[in-house]
């Protein structure tokens, strides 16, 4: 048994070693003390396939590093568009800054996955504690929604190419 216990302890430091290498290529400009605090502020949860991380409509209360496994956000409504999440993303990170409720349904689609989740108590002491540090994950926003934004512009809607804003 002494076998497993280091088998799982292996495994638990290569996800850290690879949450920590996420966050250091998310976070551009960051040192190793921001993104150790950053890393400390992430709790891991392990989830399945087929699990629902949240559904559409809820209350947002964390946002999520995709470590292991992928993810498939699912608009409930006509047209069912949906995006894959791989790792190395971060998702969640909208509701958590603006406090607006969940956009889309999210579920795992891989045998297993590995998150590591920062909650909106947590993000709001950083917020007050370490500004510098909380903006990192505001400029990581920003970059999603001017990445979404482009995307949605680029897309031929009405037989010209409007351009992003």
């Amino acid at each position: 048994s002494g076998m497993s216990v280091q088998c799982r302890k292996t495994q638990q430091s290569s996800l850290e070693e690879i949450a920590r290498a996420f966050l250091t290529s998310l976070c551009t400009g960051a040192n190793a003390n921001e993104i150790d605090k950053l890393y400390q502020l992430l709790e891991p949860e392990k989830y399945y396939c087929n699990d629902v991380i949240w559904t559409q409509g809820d209350e947002s209360e964390s946002l999520k590093l995709i470590v292991d496994g992928s993810l498939l956000s699912l608009l409930e409504s006509e047209d069912g568009a949906r995006e894959s999440c791989y790792p190395g993303s971060i998702v969640g990170e909208l509701g958590l800054l603006n406090g607006t409720r969940r956009l889309t349904t999210l579920k795992v689609v891989s045998d297993e996955a590995v998150l590591y989740s920062l909650c909106k108590e947590k993000w709001e002491v950083l917020t007050r504690e370490d500004p510098k540090v909380a903006r990192f994950i505001d400029v990581i926003a920003i970059r999603y929604l001017s990445h979404r934004i482009q995307h949605v512009s680029n897309h031929n809607l009405f037989g010209k190419r409007s351009l992003p804003v």
